[in-house]
């Protein structure tokens, strides 16, 4: 088995378009892309050079009209995210239609249970329960069941390189005296954290060995470290103060519970809802923010080279 065209939906966006660098990239074999855009995104699609646009609106187009756009596809990936995740029955409906060979669904992540105290019951945050549905279905798809179809579904740590998050990865900000890390919980938890680079190549690497990952839950980390190591490692590279701003566990819960009650620093800087940042952070600071060592599968594919926190303080701050 071999794939050699590629689809890619969301491929503008801030893990799209890293995954189409990686492709780019690929030493082991010349992959041809094809990224499925949005119509009027003509700027955004110009930012992949090289590569195949097919401007389609996944909204409102019909499962035959993507099905034609995907004609000769071996794999489609989805790197969509929000709304767009909606659409995904839809696409690999139409991919099963024009005989699409693998499925990739738009995962990249780690779900948690949120806790009340004092509550019996387990809440999944909107965000992640629309992953779960969208996965649900990716994975129990009649062309999957049938055989027609794989799948290979990725998840991963904590993004910790995301530029556009200030709140969320302060060290990514360039234009300030210190840094400021605001920890909810335990400073000293270790927790699971993946370099979006690092993530791209993973996937790619997974499309030149198909049979290793042929209907496989898999999933990739870069570091495995503490908030407490982060800042010393930040210290040390930045050469910038760290404030060490802590959350107590009854604080979270109360976020959570009234998102206006908390300081406003909290609550801009970032285009997550503050609920949301709250349970990602608390499950870190419970120690919870980790896979034991059979659920992670970074050995699958050993020629992708890791980034951990050092390294990537290293080139940052060079």
């Amino acid at each position: 088995m071999k794939f050699e065209t590629v689809a890619i939906f969301g491929a503008t966006g801030q893990i799209g378009q890293l995954i189409v660098q990686a492709f780019q990239k690929c030493k082991k074999q010349n992959f041809k892309l094809i990224q499925v855009v949005q119509p009027g995104h003509d700027e955004e699609a110009r930012r992949n050079p090289g590569v195949d646009a097919k401007f389609i609106d996944i909204t409102s187009a019909s499962k035959e009209e993507i099905a034609t756009a995907l004609q000769g596809v071996d794999v489609v990936v989805s790197a969509l995210g929000g709304k767009g995740m909606e659409m995904q029955p839809l696409i690999q409906d139409a991919a099963d239609v024009a005989g699409v060979k693998r499925f990739y669904p738009s995962e990249y992540g780690m779900h948690h249970i949120y806790r009340k105290p004092g509550d019996d019951w387990g809440y999944l945050h909107p965000i992640w329960d629309m992953k779960e549905v969208s996965n649900e279905k990716c994975l129990h798809h009649p062309a999957v069941k049938e055989g027609r179809m794989s799948y290979t579904l990725i998840g991963c740590g904590d993004f910790y390189d995301q530029d556009r998050e200030p709140t969320w990865c302060p060290w990514t900000q360039t234009d300030v005296d210190k840094y400021t890390l605001r920890i909810v919980g335990d400073a000293n938890a270790r927790c699971d954290f993946t370099n979006r680079h690092d993530l791209a190549a993973y996937l790619v690497e997974s499309c030149c060995h198909p049979e290793r990952s042929e209907n496989a839950t898999l999933n990739f980390v870069s570091d495995h470290i503490s908030y407490n190591e982060i800042a010393s490692l930040l210290e040390k590279y930045a050469k910038r103060p760290v404030e060490k701003v802590f959350i107590s566990e009854e604080d979270m819960h109360a976020y959570i519970a009234d998102p206006s009650s908390a300081p406003a620093a909290l609550r801009e800087g970032s285009p997550f809802p503050l609920d949301f940042w709250m349970m990602v952070k608390g499950a870190q600071g419970q120690g919870r923010f980790w896979r034991p060592p059979g659920q992670v599968h970074n050995n699958l594919f050993p020629d992708v080279e890791v980034t951990p926190f050092e390294a990537y303080f290293q080139r940052r701050f060079a």
